[in-house]
């Protein structure tokens, strides 16, 4: 699976079906990965925009995936200028300036 920017949860529900069936896993073996039942694997890949972050984020990790956050405005300047932190780098800097 190359490497795509998501600008919606169809977007975002049809990578992860992809990544799943890459995987050879069912939508019953990928609930069962996240403690979940199948009929939430089903609504995240159909697009649930409902659905709960800890589980995407957490489907996301299963699946081998990576989750990333980019700021529009420096997307604007070129994909050679773009240097997107990865998201547990943008958490991490979030905990930091929390402490303070």
């Amino acid at each position: 699976m190359k490497d795509m920017t998501l600008h919606n949860p169809e977007q975002l529900g049809a990578a992860i079906r992809l990544k799943r069936k890459e995987k050879n896993l069912t939508q019953s073996e990928l609930a069962k990965l996240l403690g979940a039942e199948r009929k939430w694997v089903l609504h995240l890949e159909s697009g649930n925009a409902k659905a709960e972050i800890g589980l995407i984020l957490r489907a996301i990790e299963v699946l081998g995936l990576r989750a990333s956050l980019a700021d529009k405005a420096q997307l604007r300047r070129g994909p050679h200028d773009l240097k997107t932190p990865r998201l547990d780098q943008v958490f991490q800097r979030l905990q930091r300036s929390s402490r303070k």
